[in-house]
């Protein structure tokens, strides 16, 4: 009985309390609530994996050989003394480093073709995003096929003007079988992103640029690559970001080989996890996250610096 008179007074109270409230704070109140299911979600999805992860990178955790010990700094101590590590390093850097430049060069090359006033500029858009479109993982199976060194397609072309290479059993040449693939794959992609950008700049610029007798290459210079700056590091930053955590080309097109020429960072955090190296490869991925915020801080410092400037 004293439950059932307790919950209406409960009622009564909140209800008082609520009516002491102004509109707007009843509105922040309001979505305070929707909002704190998808907060903890968030958390939960995202620092807790993390908080997680920074535990077992002090441990030496291997669920096959127990028991589970603290051992501090030692897996980040393993890590400069494991030539796999060095030189997915190496490669993970080139890869990301080296793509993002080119995929920015040729992006600003397409970008400023389809930018032009052209007939079929709309099916001209279209057609530059099928590579982009095109899931990595089909892109990669494809060309291994394509420079497979028996039945290949380019190898065959390639040594009928006798220019023979072994593209994906040699080393240097199989980087550079991945490095060209993931450009073709993700420059339609910067090129759009360009595009967007460039068609913010006002026309009455190149006008007054043509009157003055510049060309094509001077109102590229003076005019669109100035002007198209703050897009081309927002672009640069996301694209070395995002292929820093690279896994699914160099995998499926070379499995890491000849040796481990082609193996990225996120391969080597892969094949300890599948060795159930728990904090062996916690300790990568942390050295991982690092590298990320290091990258996102040096993009951002660029990006003020050269938003500040124009």
């Amino acid at each position: 009985m004293d439950a059932q008179t307790l919950q209406p007074a409960q009622i009564q109270k909140r209800r008082q309390a609520l009516s002491k409230l102004t509109l707007t704070q009843r509105r922040y109140l309001f979505a305070a609530i929707l909002i704190a299911p998808v907060v903890l979600l968030r958390l939960f999805t995202t620092l807790y994996p993390f908080i997680r992860t920074v535990y077992l990178s002090t441990q030496s955790y291997n669920p096959a050989f127990p028991p589970q010990r603290f051992i501090g700094l030692g897996n980040f101590e393993r890590l400069f003394s494991d030539i796999v590590v060095r030189e997915s390093i190496s490669f993970t850097l080139m890869f990301a480093l080296i793509s993002t430049f080119f995929e920015l060069l040729f992006g600003l090359a397409i970008a400023h073709l389809l930018n032009a006033n052209f007939r079929l500029r709309g099916l001209a858009r279209t057609i530059n995003l099928i590579p982009w479109a095109i899931p990595m993982v089909v892109v990669a199976i494809v060309f291994r096929w394509m420079l497979d060194g028996q039945f290949g397609l380019i190898p065959d072309l390639l040594g009928r003007f006798g220019v023979e290479h072994r593209w994906l059993l040699d080393p240097y040449n199989a980087r550079a079988s991945v490095l060209m693939v993931n450009i073709w794959k993700n420059a339609p992609f910067a090129a759009m992103l360009l595009l967007a950008g460039m068609q913010g700049i006002p026309h009455d610029l190149y006008e007054a640029a043509r009157v003055d007798g510049a060309n094509w290459l001077h109102q590229l210079r003076f005019i669109t690559v100035p002007l198209l700056l703050p897009v081309i590091v927002s672009v640069g930053m996301f694209l070395v970001i995002w292929q820093i955590a690279a896994f699914d080309l160099p995998f499926v097109m070379t499995g890491g080989g000849p040796g481990f020429a082609t193996t990225v960072f996120a391969q080597k955090i892969f094949l300890e996890v599948t060795s159930l190296n728990y904090g062996y490869a916690s300790a990568l991925g942390m050295m991982m996250v690092f590298a990320v915020i290091v990258i996102g801080g040096v993009g951002l410092w660029l990006f003020k610096r050269v938003e500040v400037s124009h």
